[in-house]
């Protein structure tokens, strides 16, 4: 058997994003999921920062759950024209996200799941030529493997791939941290 060496994921990175061309993604943050994985409880109020500062930012809020009966968590406060779309993995597949992604260059993702969901729609985002940024300390996995997995297969997608984590890499996945990424308007050149 071949002898695995565990691969370095760089440190997260800084992003500046246009709160105009941005939507943030939020992953199965539900009653049912947070329930069963004690790292998404800890994501609550990272995550809700970031809704929170999107929303100020006026960029467009986007929440996933699986198929199964599942609730947004009450302490995300969702709004009523926030879309919710439901799929499993791929939160593409059957679902109206790419409408809603409609005029977005960039896509910031938080929740949880972070070894399906996040993963396999940030390939299908990167795919779609939509720059990804996750924001690690806002996502969550039920075991701490896969937490570190997730993080390395964003950075190495099969096409997409972003190893050394430049950020804003064109349609590859960058990994910040919550504290590091401003949503701020770009004024035109002029």
């Amino acid at each position: 058997m071949p002898t695995i060496e565990v691969p370095d994921i760089p440190a997260p990175v800084a992003v500046s994003l246009d709160p105009a061309a941005t939507a943030l993604l939020v992953f199965d943050m539900s009653d049912a999921l947070c329930a069963t994985v004690p790292d998404c409880r800890r994501t609550v109020p990272i995550v809700r920062s970031l809704i929170d500062r999107a929303r100020e930012a006026g960029a467009p809020v986007i929440f996933s759950l699986g198929r199964a009966p599942q609730t947004v968590l009450a302490a995300l406060d969702r709004r009523a024209a926030e879309p919710v779309v439901r799929s499993g993995a791929d939160k593409f597949f059957r679902t109206e996200l790419e409408q809603h992604l409609r005029g977005c260059s960039f896509a910031l993702m938080a929740g949880t799941s972070s070894n399906g969901s996040i993963v396999y729609t940030a390939l299908a985002c990167c795919a779609r030529g939509i720059t990804v940024v996750v924001a690690e300390d806002a996502i969550s996995s039920k075991r701490p493997l896969a937490y570190f997995v997730a993080r390395w297969q964003l950075l190495n997608q099969p096409g997409y791939p972003n190893e050394t984590n430049t950020p804003l890499a064109p349609s590859a996945v960058t990994l910040s941290r919550s504290d590091l990424v401003t949503l701020t308007r770009r004024r035109p050149a002029g």
